[in-house]
């Protein structure tokens, strides 16, 4: 069963779907540029039709939000991000995310890229009620965002990134902190990245996280 992704569609101007079946051994005779993705956990043992290339490992992680935590964050600081804010939080995402299923497509265009990261975090602001955006700051300078929806045990991370010139300072651990100090009643924070972003996926390693679930994830893409 195809289940047509409305948002996508209309961002990229091609016809996408989701696959919402175990079993997809089936045909499709769409016109015009066509883009179905399908995600199975990897331990689905079903046939994939052979019009589909994997695209990467989507990785789940998890980790149990410790308790009496003290966050010391010295001159880093996140705060609920304000409107003024929004085009400089975008420009920072452009620019150091490279780890989408797109990116790991190398026959969809850098420009097509661009234009669904565009508006991928540009939705972000829009639906607000359902999300946390925390500006990071250090000495006032606006250098990354977080953004977390809230379940009713858990945390997700569902944004983060940091302007490259930060990375490797200890930041991303006490982001990780923050949430943890300021969450304590729900039970874990999960975030996904993908196996092929082996920096990402050595940071959560790093900062206490298990992995949880792993999906592999497939397009048919058809110009």
């Amino acid at each position: 069963m195809l289940i047509k992704d409305q948002w996508l569609s209309k961002v990229t101007g091609i016809n996408c779907f989701n696959v919402k079946k175990k079993n997809f051994l089936f045909k499709h005779n769409r016109k015009g540029p066509t883009l179905i993705t399908y995600k199975a956990e990897k331990k689905n043992k079903n046939k994939i039709n052979p019009n589909f290339v994997k695209i990467g490992e989507n990785i789940i992680f998890k980790k149990e939000i410790k308790k009496n935590l003290n966050y010391k964050g010295e001159n880093l600081l996140l705060v609920p991000s304000i409107k003024s804010e929004k085009k400089k939080l975008i420009e920072i995402c452009l620019k150091n995310m490279k780890s989408s299923r797109f990116d790991l497509d190398k026959r969809i265009s850098n420009k097509l890229i661009k234009k669904i990261r565009y508006n991928w975090v540009s939705s972000y602001f829009l639906n607000i009620k359902k999300r946390i955006i925390y500006s990071v700051k250090v000495k006032n300078k606006l250098i990354g965002l977080l953004c977390i929806k809230k379940e009713k045990a858990n945390i997700i991370i569902d944004l983060i990134t940091l302007n490259k010139k930060f990375i490797g300072k200890g930041i991303g651990k006490k982001m990780i902190k923050f949430l943890e100090v300021n969450f304590t009643n729900h039970k874990n924070i999960l975030v996904g990245t993908y196996k092929e972003n082996k920096k990402a996926v050595l940071f959560y390693k790093n900062n206490g996280f298990k992995r949880f679930k792993t999906y592999e994830v497939y397009h048919c893409y058809e110009k």
